[in-house]
């Protein structure tokens, strides 16, 4: 009997050494083109890939790396935001692949060193395998089931979070065609190259039904920090944090479900997401006072979802030497030494209100090129290197309120929430009328350099002007003055090399392979 025993637990103990090695491995994969080389094989059995809690957390904290890795909120996506709009641009033509970016040059050919497409699916598939190891993940106390519904919470709001991008960035703004246009694939499980082969795009409108479909899920699931509205209040978010500044929390999903309802014109829906976390959440708007040492802050005031950088950056888990050239390059507090740089439209706009607060996030420059700098993310003890990127803070959810309630005839409301973020970056501001063009004014101001402009001028049918100001002519003739969302290369290519892999996979309209 004891012989049998001891075997029985070695065959135990060789399989749990064989599953983690197999999960390390899938959470390691990275993919520069698609998913058919970051799909799982079905040798990975999903009643084995998460063993405990413990092992389920720790395959929880590997889904949030590869967000924070250049290719993704380390860098490249919100260039996306910003360099392809007309607030931001390179200082001159030797900037690297960023020059591209803002010219509009990219093509199915050279796509490969933007890599989201990847990238998104990589995170996708690390999601799926969580949510089907999950299944089995063994939870007897209430402490326990509950740790365990928050680990589904995570793998359902990151992939959503995944789809959200992907669909913004390859399908045309839903809008335009009530989400008519390709879309994403949807992966809904670990899957097979073979299957992966003959999948196609899904539409723009069936992606964000499946990702919202996925938020809705999440909500009662996750981590939710005590409202102000409950009668056990969080202490004072000015003097302690929420807890889990790194991750997805109820409130950050729910700001996430507010951002899809905006993109997809869902008024109604917009409006009452926004304005619960603004009512019940545990964070308020930083003071006027407060605003810019916020934003060299880990965890500031107002700050819902940051992506954390960790301390030790050679050893730390959270470390990622790929921020160095973003952050280098935008928000460096020595002019001399950024190489991307703010229009002079923006500038110019920013001029309006001299006492504005968010005036203090520009270096003037006195030298021959008269250009000026942003340093709006100084870094974490003033290291420009250890910058989080925020991707959601509460000033988001004040407009998103504003532009859902002046849609809907809330003109009361719109006012209301848009005078908020004018009267923070200056309290002399007089309350005025709430229109559309005031809304995406303080959106300018607001978020700069966090990867919003481009996609907030394409989402609504606006049009972008790049006809004055430092737009570079060199670049300029190379893409449109003006464009809007009927220029074809407001979506991104699919990878050419993609496509040979997967022939079933749909080319946007306009691009050759």
């Amino acid at each position: 009997m004891k012989l049998e025993i001891n075997e029985n637990m070695k065959k135990i103990n060789n399989a749990k050494n064989s599953i983690i090695v197999i999960v390390f491995a899938l959470f390691l994969m990275q993919s520069c083109d698609g998913f058919l080389d970051t799909a799982p094989s079905n040798s990975v059995t999903t009643d084995l890939a998460l063993l405990t809690i413990r092992d389920a957390n720790f395959a929880v904290n590997g889904l949030y790396r590869p967000l924070k890795a250049a290719g993704y909120y380390g860098g490249t996506m919100t260039l996306m935001g910003d360099n392809r709009g007309d607030d931001f641009l390179p200082r001159n033509s030797n900037v690297g692949g960023w020059n591209e970016l803002y010219a509009f040059r990219y093509t199915s050919e050279n796509l490969n060193q933007w890599g989201l497409w990847g990238t998104c699916y990589n995170t996708i598939m690390k999601a799926n395998a969580i949510l089907e190891g999950w299944e089995v993940l063994p939870a007897q106390t209430a402490t326990e089931i509950a740790q365990k519904n928050d680990i589904k919470a995570h793998a359902l709001a990151v992939r959503a979070f995944a789809y959200f991008d992907l669909v913004r960035l390859y399908g045309y703004p839903y809008l335009k065609d009530n989400g008519a246009s390709l879309g994403a694939i949807i992966v809904d499980k670990t899957i097979t190259p073979k299957e992966a082969l003959e999948m196609e795009r899904s539409t723009v409108a069936e992606t964000y039904t499946f990702l919202l479909k996925d938020l809705q899920e999440a909500l009662p699931l996750i981590f939710k920090p005590l409202s102000l509205s409950d009668a056990n209040a969080q202490p004072n978010p000015a003097t302690e944090r929420p807890g889990r500044i790194g991750k997805f929390n109820y409130w950050s999903v729910k700001m996430l479900q507010a951002r899809a309802y905006l993109y997809t014109g869902q008024w109604d829906n917009a409006y009452n997401a926004a304005i619960e976390v603004i009512r019940d959440s545990p964070y308020r708007l930083v003071t006027n006072a407060g605003y810019l040492s916020d934003l060299g802050a880990e965890g500031g005031v107002e700050t819902i979802f940051e992506l954390l950088v960790g301390g030790d950056r050679d050893t730390d888990m959270d470390a990622n030497n790929n921020f160095d050239g973003m952050y280098n390059s935008i928000w460096h507090t020595s002019p001399g030494m950024a190489r991307l740089v703010p229009s002079i439209a923006w500038v110019d706009l920013m001029k309006e209100d001299p006492n504005d607060v968010r005036c203090g996030l520009i270096s003037w420059d006195n030298g021959s090129d008269n250009l000026s700098w942003i340093k709006k993310f100084p870094g974490i003890g003033g290291d420009f290197k250890r910058n989080n990127p925020r991707i959601f803070r509460l000033s988001e959810a004040y407009l998103i309120a504003a532009e859902a309630a002046l849609v809907t005839g809330k003109q009361t409301e719109a006012n209301q929430y848009l005078d908020a973020i004018r009267k923070r970056a200056n309290p002399e501001n007089p309350t005025i009328t709430c229109t559309l063009d005031e809304i995406l004014k303080e959106r300018r101001k607001e978020f700069i350099g966090e990867g919003h402009r481009f996609f907030d001028i394409m989402r609504l049918g606006k049009t972008m002007d790049r006809s004055g100001g430092i737009h570079f002519a060199h670049y300029v003739y190379e893409c449109p003055v003006t464009m809007d969302w009927n220029y074809f290369k407001v979506v991104l290519p699919i990878s050419r090399s993609a496509r040979l892999l997967q022939k079933t996979l749909q080319q946007n309209p306009g691009y050759s392979d």
